[in-house]
């Protein structure tokens, strides 16, 4: 997708003589009467600013001028648009039926999702079960907002549904609330997550779980952003099952996510056999540590090679 089309019709052209590669940006962060940032490598500051105007004509068109059928997410402070692209919302909040609600849009950041194969190959022989390659470990992977966690996940799901790196393949269920890991569009994946794979959009985890397991028979499942106190009883719903388990959290350290009192009793639980954890140096290199269910590092600080474009 360029960029461009994130935007209505009267608003793309400083757009279109960019000259910005999709594929590097990261984020599009608009302020109303504030100069639009990109964040790619670096940060880069543009030479235009949108008004009030432009940010609600902005919003209603990745609503598709239907604002309303969007209040749901709109209560959580997103939209998810196709391709998995998720639109962080914020301004004046009023409150209405069952929560709060952005009235007036004046702060947009948008959040560009990647598709970035290869990009868990590096870690996959860490992952492989004790019961054999076709069922990877239950895997918890830790990052800071922003190192691509999910696009981890995704090509993690990508590389076990398909059997690549020495995985022999299997059914996978992922469920995708906010359809940020799947790209999910009414419905359907549209980033690739494997050709056994499964997708449950919308809901919470643990109705998500129920679905699967009870009429897809899912060998792996696949949960993004875990920390709430019902995501500890899907998690462990889907281990009582029989599933494997691939999960992400927020959180810069075993010890950071063990801040969270469910997350702490999963990992004292010994739920995850694999604990893989995020980090970034000044120069925005990603690296990853992995450590076995009892906290002993089985792989040192390396570097997370990007795949070639």
């Amino acid at each position: 997708m360029e960029l461009a089309e994130f935007f209505p019709e009267r608003l793309r052209q400083n757009w279109t003589t960019l000259g910005l590669d999709s594929k590097t940006v990261r984020e599009i962060r608009i302020r109303v009467d504030r100069t639009v940032r990109v964040i790619a490598e670096c940060e880069v500051r543009l030479s235009f600013a949108y008004g009030e105007r432009d940010l609600e004509d902005i919003f209603r068109y990745l609503c598709n001028d239907s604002v309303y059928a969007y209040d749901e997410e709109r209560r959580q402070g997103y939209l998810t648009v196709e391709g998995g692209h998720r639109v962080g919302i914020t301004g004046e909040i009023t409150r209405v039926e069952g929560g709060y609600l952005a009235k007036y849009i004046r702060y947009i950041n948008i959040r560009i999702a990647h598709e970035k194969k290869g990009l868990a190959k590096a870690i996959a022989p860490y992952l492989h079960g004790i019961s054999g390659r076709g069922q990877p470990f239950n895997t918890l992977i830790i990052s800071p907002p922003g190192l691509g966690k999910t696009t981890l996940l995704r090509d993690l799901i990508r590389i076990v549904s398909n059997g690549e790196c020495g995985f022999d393949g299997c059914s996978v269920g992922v469920i995708d609330e906010r359809g940020e890991l799947a790209g999910a569009y009414r419905g359907g994946a549209r980033l690739d997550c494997g050709e056994r794979t499964d997708v449950v959009t919308g809901g919470d985890k643990g109705y998500g779980i129920t679905i699967l397991v009870r009429t897809f028979s899912p060998r792996v499942i696949a949960i993004d952003e875990i920390g709430k106190d019902s995501d500890a009883a899907a998690i462990i719903h889907a281990g009582v099952s029989g599933c494997a388990v691939l999960a992400t959290a927020h959180g810069s350290s075993i010890e950071d996510v063990m801040k969270n009192r469910k997350l702490e009793e999963l990992i004292q639980l010994q739920i995850f056999d694999r604990l893989l954890v995020l980090s970034s140096d000044r120069k925005n290199a990603r690296y990853f540590e992995i450590f076995d269910r009892e906290g002993v590092r089985i792989c040192g600080r390396s570097l997370l090679q990007e795949p070639a474009l």
